[in-house]
C-alpha cells in the first residue's frame, strides 16, 4: 500500500510513525516541511520542501501549490498529515482524498485557542480531512468540541516500541562515559524541546532549590525544536542561578535508539509541560525502567497513578517539582518500586496494538476511489 506522509522530519515522533510502517512493508513517501538531516532506512522517498522554497511569507503557499501537483502524480492510496497545523494545512491545499490527519496534542488543545484565524485554519483542515486520529480520550473530547463529527474520529493510542525502549540492555555506564558525565552523578533528563510549553525554566528553578543538598546533580537537556527567545531566557536563567556546570546540553537525537540510551542512562526523567496530548516520552522512559516526574494533567488521570507508576506535579509549580526530585533522589527504595511498577505497566502499551489500528484504518480508506 502506498502512503504519502506529510510530517516534521526534525521530530522524533515522525520516526515513531515511520519505522513501524516500513517494517510492515508499507510503501512510504515522506514530505517534510523542515530540513531533512538524516537518511531513514527503508523509506522509498523523502522530499525536503525547504529546498524548493524558503521565502518566509510565501513558502506555505508555494509548497502547497507544488504538493498539489506532486500528489496527483504520485497517486498514493492515502495522504496522511501529522499534526493539524503545518502538515494538515499542506494536506488541505492538495484537495486530495482520502486524507487522514493525526493530532499530536497541542494542535487541538492549544492551537485553536491562540487566535480566531488559527482556529479557522484548524477547522478548515478538520472539515476537509476524511479521518482524524487521536491518541488519547482528552484529544477525542477536544476534537468533538471543535465540531468534528464522531464518525470521523478514531482513537488509536500510539503505544511504545518495547523492542527499542526496554530495560534489558545495561548500557548506563557506557552512555555516561560517551557523554562525559560523572559515573556517580544524579542525572535528570528532560526529553522535551526548548519551547515555553515544556516548562524548562521551572525545571531549572526547581533544581536550584535543591542543588546545595545534591551537589552531584546534572540536568541533561536536548537542543531541538528551539524557540529562540525562550532559549535565550533559559540560558540567562542558568547563568543567573550559577548552574552552568550542572546543565549538560545535547543536540537533537537522530534515532529512537539514541533516546533509549539516554532514558537508561538517567536516574530521573522529567516531563512537565503545560499541556499534553499523549506523552510518548513518558511511556518510553517507563519502558526503560527510569522513574519519572510528570505533569498532573487530565491525559494521565485514568492511566498513570501518582506514587505508583510516577510522581505527578502541578505544571509550573517549582516547589512541588523540587520536592518530587528530592524524594526520588533520597528514597532509593521508593525509586526502585516506582521503576518496577512502571515496567509492569508498560507491558500492555506496545506498538503492536497501535499498528493493528492503523492497518485497519489504512485498509478502510484505501478502498476509496475518490480522487479530487
Amino acid at each position: 500500500m502506498k502512503i504519502c506522509m506529510i510530517a516534521n522530519a526534525s521530530s522524533i515522533h515522525t520516526q515513531r510513525w515511520l519505522l513501524p510502517l516500513i517494517e510492515r512493508q508499507y510503501d512510504v513517501t515522506l514530505i517534510s516541511y523542515t530540513t531533512l538531516t538524516q537518511f531513514i532506512p527503508g523509506l522509498k522517498d523523502a522530499i525536503d520542501l525547504t529546498r524548493l522554497s524558503h521565502t518566509p511569507k510565501l513558502r506555505w503557499l508555494n509548497w502547497g501549490l507544488w504538493l498539489r501537483k506532486y500528489i496527483r502524480q504520485l497517486k498514493p492510496d492515502v495522504l496522511h498529515a501529522h499534526q493539524v497545523q503545518a502538515a494538515g494545512w499542506l494536506g488541505y491545499q492538495t484537495n486530495f482524498h482520502p486524507f487522514i490527519v493525526s493530532s499530536w496534542g497541542s494542535d487541538l488543545l492549544i492551537e485553536p485557542h491562540k487566535s480566531a484565524i488559527r482556529r479557522l485554519l484548524v477547522q478548515l483542515v478538520l472539515t476537509r480531512c476524511d479521518g482524524l486520529t487521536v491518541p488519547s480520550p482528552i484529544l477525542h473530547q477536544a476534537a468533538l468540541q471543535l465540531k468534528v463529527p464522531e464518525e470521523k474520529i478514531r482513537l488509536i493510542p500510539w503505544g511504545t516500541d518495547i523492542k527499542i525502549f526496554n530495560a534489558d540492555t545495561d548500557d548506563r555506564l557506557h552512555t555516561r562515559q560517551a557523554l562525559k558525565l560523572p559515573r556517580e552523578a544524579e542525572v535528570i533528563f528532560c526529553p522535551r524541546g526548548i519551547s515555553r510549553i515544556y516548562n524548562i525554566d521551572i525545571i531549572i528553578s526547581a533544581i536550584k532549590k535543591i542543588i546545595d543538598q545534591h551537589p552531584l546533580l546534572c540536568l541533561v537537556l536536548l537542543r531541538f525544536n528551539v524557540d529562540p527567545k525562550y532559549m535565550e531566557e533559559i540560558q540567562l536563567l542558568i547563568q543567573r542561578e550559577n548552574l552552568n556546570r550542572h546543565v549538560h546540553w545535547l543536540p537533537f537525537q537522530g534515532s529512537l535508539e539514541n533516546m533509549a540510551h539516554l532514558y537508561r542512562m538517567a536516574d530521573i526523567v522529567i516531563s512537565i509541560p503545560q499541556s499534553e496530548g499523549y506523552g510518548s516520552s513518558v511511556y518510553e522512559a517507563l519502558a526503560c525502567g527510569c522513574p519519572t516526574i510528570i505533569s498532573d494533567l487530565p491525559v494521565f488521570n485514568n492511566d498513570l497513578i501518582h506514587g505508583i507508576h510516577t510522581l505527578k506535579v502541578p505544571p509550573g509549580n517549582i516547589n512541588e517539582t523540587s520536592s518530587a526530585l528530592s524524594r526520588l533522589i533520597l528514597d532509593k527504595d521508593f525509586k526502585n518500586k516506582v521503576s518496577q511498577s512502571s515496567l509492569e505497566y508498560i507491558k500492555n502499551k506496545s506498538t503492536q496494538a497501535f499498528m493493528v489500528g492503523f492497518d485497519q484504518l489504512y485498509n478502510e480508506f484505501a478502498t476509496w476511489r475518490v480522487r479530487a
